[in-house]
């Protein structure tokens, strides 16, 4: 029956032709029988002969099928064969102990041995370490070669497809992607201000001389687009040389100059992988504006891939720069929005301190000078014990007292014609009440540290690094207002200790104008016994500031860093403090305090005799400031925790500069 079955089954397209050619040869056969007709007969034969041709062409056409079907098997088979063993793929099977258990012809090429009885450790460690993880899809090198291996773990199978070529062309891609950029002289009017005709002709020419001989050197485009200012253009693969040399050039121009004894540096902006010349020329533009900002004599780049900016240089601290025309310009911008707002909104940054107060009360007072509303917005819980010295004095005075206000009446005030104002800091994560910012149409910034990475998006924006305080721009602006500035002993005196906190009484970061300013606060009543009184710190401070000192640890030969006991909370000016005292220690170049300065963040102080920019170190860890003076303010786990951040941080900035023991 089953070959009764499968007969049918094979002959089923036939089946009708065969029973109407069986019942004609019947119908035939037994008509010629018993007519005996000869036409019959005829008939009756030629459906046998039809018969046995169709059946005997059907077996000859079955047979011929057969054959042919047979040769393209084999010819596929052999295509396969051959595919598995020529194409230009490697393929490789392992088994569960890593060992190989089939490989291709080419893949014997590839690796060029013998791959019988290997196990992937063997073969490559690169692979095996690669295998062992979950990726689908990875490199190795091989011989010199790159290899993409796809790799399908739950059947152990590897594919290798060799990538050199394009590995090739995309390292040659990036390699020759422009960098376009921007080199200034910072302080070039001031310098050749004071050199006679001689003088700047030699002493320019040969600033020229050693900016075209680097240029010239590292095969960089550089034209001249006024006196003191550059146009570069390089390919990525020269840019990524300079960064490994850290920019000489900076060096070289600064060390020139001092030679001369005239304090004159460079800085430069650069900017790569954007999709025009255009924005690449903006983002160099814009990276210039960010060096100088932050102080100059330093090589700020942009990289598209990267979210972050990169500085390099920014060795000394600015030149005081003796520029009325700044102060004028930005004490007329401001009156200006001041005016045309409804209300004036002041603020400062996070734990305020005295400059921050102080600044705010001297914005304060020119807000109500041109006859409009202003408030400065305070958290009295975000005090340290010297800032509340201050403040208490502030609560004392019904007049003064009215104007302080908490963040969350600053925010029922906001309105579309609100100006808000921010003091003593440029980082909008940094201000007292962060909520205020995207609630504001106009935001004015005055500041005095070096320009961070974030920075406040602002329509009038008077950041100078060089000033010694924040109070300082304050009152370089009092000439220029329209309005006469008027304020209280207390106002003044308040103003004043801004500055000496600042400037450790007189002693940092200090120039002409910073003694001018004082001066100008007192002639305004600031009374030096009074801010005597408030400054002078209480006995607890000696024993933390001893706590810390004994706590102390040198590191890495030329860094001392005291941290606090974690359960310790201590207000900034206490690790402050410290770190200026641990700056005496010998031979030491930077120091660092760390303390919790509450339940949620740890503070960090850091300061440098000038061989380390401590701003840099700060900044990779939220903070920021000047070169020689700055801190940060950063959640962690434990004050332990932040002293390893640290030294990572120290660690990673040696190894960049080469200076790593």
């Amino acid at each position: 029956m089953k070959k009764i079955r499968k007969w049918l089954e094979e002959y089923q397209e036939h089946l009708g032709y065969l029973v109407i050619s069986i019942v004609s040869l019947v119908v035939t056969g037994i008509y010629a029988y018993y007519q005996s007709d000869v036409i019959s007969l005829i008939i009756f034969l030629y459906f046998v002969g039809d018969a046995i041709y169709r059946v005997n062409a059907y077996f000859h056409y079955k047979a011929d099928t057969l054959k042919k079907i047979e040769s393209i098997s084999y010819r596929v088979k052999h295509a396969g064969e051959t595919a598995f063993n020529q194409l230009p793929m490697g393929i490789l099977l392992y088994d569960e102990a890593y060992e190989i258990v089939w490989f291709n012809a080419y893949l014997k090429r590839v690796f060029n041995q013998d791959l019988h009885d290997k196990v992937l450790k063997d073969l490559s460690e690169q692979l095996y370490n690669r295998s062992l993880g979950d990726e689908e899809s990875f490199k190795i090198t091989v011989n010199q070669q790159t290899y993409q291996v796809l790799h399908m773990k739950d059947e152990r199978l590897m594919y290798f497809t060799d990538y050199t070529e394009y590995t090739e062309l995309s390292r040659k891609y990036v390699n020759e992607q422009p960098v376009v950029g921007v080199l200034v002289m910072d302080n070039y009017d001031e310098v050749f201000h004071n050199l006679n005709e001689q003088e700047k002709s030699e002493f320019y020419g040969k600033i020229i001389s050693i900016i075209m001989q680097w240029a010239d050197q590292h095969k960089i485009y550089i034209r001249t687009t006024a006196s003191d200012r550059f146009v570069l253009m390089m390919p990525y693969e020269v840019l990524q040389q300079l960064r490994e040399t850290k920019f000489t050039i900076i060096d070289k121009v600064r060390e020139a100059a001092k030679e001369k004894d005239i304090m004159l540096t460079i800085s430069i902006g650069l900017a790569t992988g954007y999709d025009s010349f255009s924005e690449l020329g903006q983002r160099a533009n814009y990276m210039l504006d960010l060096a100088l900002s932050r102080g100059g004599d330093q090589v700020a780049i942009k990289i598209a891939s990267d979210d972050k900016f990169l500085f390099y240089g920014g060795k000394t601290n600015p030149v005081e720069k003796r520029n009325r025309v700044r102060a004028r310009v930005n004490a007329q911008a401001y009156e200006r929005l001041v005016r045309d707002s409804e209300r004036v909104i002041i603020m400062g940054h996070r734990y305020p301190d005295v400059d921050a107060i102080g600044a705010s009360i001297g914005l304060l007072r020119m807000g109500i000078a041109s006859k409009k509303e202003a408030y400065i917005v305070l958290k009295q819980e975000e005090l340290d014990k010297t800032a509340k010295n201050f403040v208490d004095e502030i609560l004392k005075d019904e007049k003064l007292k009215k104007y302080f206000i908490s963040s969350e009446a600053a925010i029922e005030l906001m309105t579309k014609n609100t100006l808000l104002v921010v003091a003593d800091t440029q980082d909008p994560k940094m201000v007292i009440e962060p909520a205020l910012l995207p609630r504001a149409k106009k935001v004015a910034v005055f500041d005095h540290h070096r320009r961070g990475v974030d920075v406040i998006d602002s329509v009038l924006s008077f950041a100078e690094p060089y000033a010694s305080s924040t109070v300082e721009l304050v009152v370089d602006m009092f000439d220029y207002y329209s309005q006469k500035i008027k304020m209280t002993p207390l106002e003044a005196s308040i103003m004043l200790a801004g500055i000496i906190v600042d400037t450790r009484r007189f002693s940092y970061h200090t120039g002409r104008r910073t003694y001018e300013t004082a001066a100008i606060l007192k002639q305004k009543g600031a009374e030096e016994k009074l801010v005597q009184q408030l400054l002078r710190t209480p006995l607890e401070n000696y024993y933390s500031k001893a706590h810390l000192i004994e706590r102390a640890e040198i590191f890495k030969d030329e860094f001392i860093i005291a941290c606090a006991d974690d359960e310790m909370v201590l207000e900034k000016v206490q690790i402050a403090q410290t770190a200026d005292e641990l700056l005496n220690v010998q031979n030491i170049k930077a120091s660092f305090v760390i303390s919790r300065i509450d339940e949620q963040y740890i503070g960090i102080s850091a300061r440098s005799l000038g061989d380390v920019n401590v701003q840099v170190l700060m900044e990779q860890l939220g903070g920021g400031g000047h070169l020689n003076n700055a801190a940060t303010q950063m959640r962690s786990s434990s004050t332990q925790d932040a002293v390893l951040q640290l030294k990572e941080v120290i660690v990673k900035e040696l190894e960049e500069s080469g200076e790593s023991k």
